[in-house]
């Protein structure tokens, strides 16, 4: 199974336990400066939506754990409604 890589555009779902998930998007990433490889991810959850920046590297570390996939904007749409 191929492991996802974070793009910008692209849509995943984040298991943050056995019984909840949240879907993300990656809405912009920080090509130089000191914020280098920093992407700006656009969080889904039942009560409200917000924005929280990660590293490239800890996404790596998501995918690793297993609790990362990628996902389809129609999966996406269901998380925000």
């Amino acid at each position: 199974m191929l492991q996802p890589k974070i793009k910008v555009g692209r849509y995943y779902e984040f298991k943050l336990s056995k019984d909840r998930k949240i879907a993300f998007a990656v809405m912009y990433r920080f090509e130089s400066g000191k914020n280098k490889d920093v992407y700006a991810l656009m969080m889904y959850t039942d009560k409200k939506i917000f924005e929280f920046p990660i590293q490239k590297r800890l996404f790596d570390k998501w995918v690793d754990e297993g609790r990362v996939r990628e996902i389809t904007s129609d999966e996406a749409l269901a998380y925000a409604i």
